[in-house]
């Protein structure tokens, strides 16, 4: 064992070990990994990378003011793989994090992983091959599965959403796939991408593109919609991902995402139109699903048998809505579910004015 290894196991421990490497110049790959108090999940993210067939590549992990001992512990990491570049944050968010990694990244490609996530095997050796055969192509992105705290399986991500599975499932598709014309409006309709599972191509981009720091929410998704412009993006159902679903959001931070996500619609639903206009409708209907669960949140019970029976309509007429938009048997269980439960409380009320 080396002196650096010594030194993480007396400070940290022999979970936090990673292999040694030597320096890489001129990689031909960088990989940015926005940290904030992550320091448990840092070496499980590190490990995927080094364990990924492809050594011609940088990993610059960026410190965004964690309060934890993560710049310590990134400090050592460093020294054992030498690959590894900290770069230490004043705190702004994720989105400037970001841009500050795209904006040092020495790579032609780029790929993005969160410090809560990590890859599986070959994932980046698929996805740099599969843009060297299409050098056309922007940006790529895996299929990905969500596990939580517990290592419990919730899932993969394309399963999830009916007509990106649909279109899968019709193309017989098994490897890396290109999707030309309609890459923008397939994933403004649904935004099936992790950033954890994209890769972009800088000769493809021709040109420097970056988060949107304005936005505190879905600035990922807006980013693969303005890479997405300017050429064809590729996909693979290959599950190559492993993204950690976190305890859940506040209240306050739904709202803040749905907000955002309107924005994001005026934004590009010209471009949409043009390309397919069904899919404004779906991303209509996915709007109104996100305020249906939103208004289902249980809040501090009111007194007032109006007032419940105000709240317990709401999800029941997102719901519909986005079932009339964009019908599926998902949605329409959610809504059949909602109008129960406002019956329920119909029923409820008359019975507590009766007494």
């Amino acid at each position: 064992m080396t002196n650096i290894e010594l030194l993480i196991q007396k400070n940290f421990s022999n979970q936090m070990l990673i292999d040694s490497h030597q320096q890489v110049d001129n990689p031909e790959i960088s990989v940015i990994i926005p940290t904030y108090n992550c320091l448990e999940y840092l070496p499980k993210a590190i490990k995927s990378i080094q364990k990924q067939h492809v050594k011609s590549i940088e990993i610059l992990i960026l410190d965004d003011g964690s309060t934890d001992k993560t710049w310590h512990y990134l400090s050592l990491a460093a020294k054992c793989d030498q690959r590894i570049k900290p770069i230490k944050l004043a705190g702004g968010g994720v989105a400037k994090a970001r841009n500050y990694g795209l904006k040092t990244a020495q790579g032609k490609y780029i790929a993005f992983l969160d410090a809560d996530d990590y890859w599986l095997p070959r994932k980046l050796m698929k996805q740099i091959n599969f843009h060297k055969s299409q050098p056309t192509v922007t940006l790529s992105f895996c299929n990905y599965l969500h596990f939580n705290d517990n290592n419990e399986d919730l899932g993969d991500c394309f399963g999830y959403w009916p007509r990106f599975k649909k279109h899968i499932t019709q193309s017989n598709l098994s490897s890396y796939s290109k999707l030309d014309a309609i890459g923008t409006a397939t994933i403004f309709a649904e935004n099936v991408i992790g950033t954890s599972g994209v890769m972009l191509s800088k000769d493809a981009l021709k040109e420097e593109i970056y988060f949107d720091e304005t936005l505190s929410s879905a600035e990922d998704w807006d980013f693969w919609l303005k890479a997405s412009l300017v050429g064809p993006i590729g996909f693979t159902n290959s599950v190559d991902l492993a993204y950690l679903m976190r305890p859940g959001s506040e209240t306050s931070n739904v709202q803040l995402r749905l907000d955002y996500m309107q924005k994001i619609m005026l934004r590009y639903s010209k471009e949409v139109l043009k390309i397919n206009p069904l899919a404004l409708l779906q991303c209509l209907s996915r709007l109104f699903t996100g305020y249906a669960e939103y208004h289902r949140i249980p809040t501090t019970e009111h007194k007032n048998t109006l007032v419940s029976l105000i709240k317990a309509l709401k999800p029941c007429f997102y719901h519909l809505m986005a079932f009339t938009l964009s019908p599926s048997l998902r949605l329409l269980k959610a809504a059949l579910s909602d109008v129960k439960t406002f019956i329920f409380n119909l029923f409820a009320g008359s019975v507590a004015k009766c007494k």
